[in-house]
């Protein structure tokens, strides 16, 4: 007689089991850049902010090197995040469009939320001739449409590949 109750430990689930462990063993051996860029995140705030001002989840890798770009271009770049991380949970905003009203366009605060969400949309940090390509088909501006359409063979416009002097030559210099 067999016991309706107690579901059976057949050896095909067992297997199963052991194949699905094996693989997300696997994968975080394959991928270890992903877990220590989360860990490395984690404790910067950079990530918390910059989901709360594209309004959805980013990934610890792109994070980190997005994160390291503005750095890189702002020496006062931690501490503008530290601040404006600061008012975010100082102030329980619902969404980005209630902090985005609550402050002026002059306030520092916004500026760094809008080099932030500008660096996640564009996947490019800097300006001018001093602009970094972080993301190109990451970035997200071709999320909306990214199941229609192609994601354009070109990053910046013409000529955005050009070098010149270790700069790179925004549209039309340098060509």
């Amino acid at each position: 007689m067999t016991n309706k109750s107690s579901p059976q430990l057949s050896r095909r689930r067992l297997l199963q089991g052991m194949g699905i462990l094996s693989l997300a063993t696997m994968c975080n051996s394959l991928f270890p850049a992903r877990a220590l860029a989360a860990a490395q995140m984690s404790d910067t705030g950079f990530l918390d902010v910059s989901q709360f001002l594209v309004s959805r989840s980013v990934g610890p890798v792109l994070g980190q090197r997005y994160f390291e770009a503005l750095t890189r271009h702002d020496p006062q770049f931690r501490q503008k995040l530290d601040s404006l991380n600061a008012l975010l949970q100082q102030r329980h905003f619902a969404h980005v469009d209630d902090f985005l009203a609550a402050l002026g366009t002059d306030n520092g605060d916004w500026q760094t939320a809008k080099t932030i969400i500008s660096a996640w949309y564009t996947g490019v940090v800097g300006t001018g001739s001093d602009l970094e390509l972080i993301a190109y088909a990451e970035a997200l501006m071709y999320l909306p449409t990214r199941d229609i359409l192609v994601v354009p063979t070109y990053g910046g416009g013409p000529f955005y590949w050009a070098v010149t002097d270790g700069k790179v030559a925004t549209t039309g210099e340098g060509a």
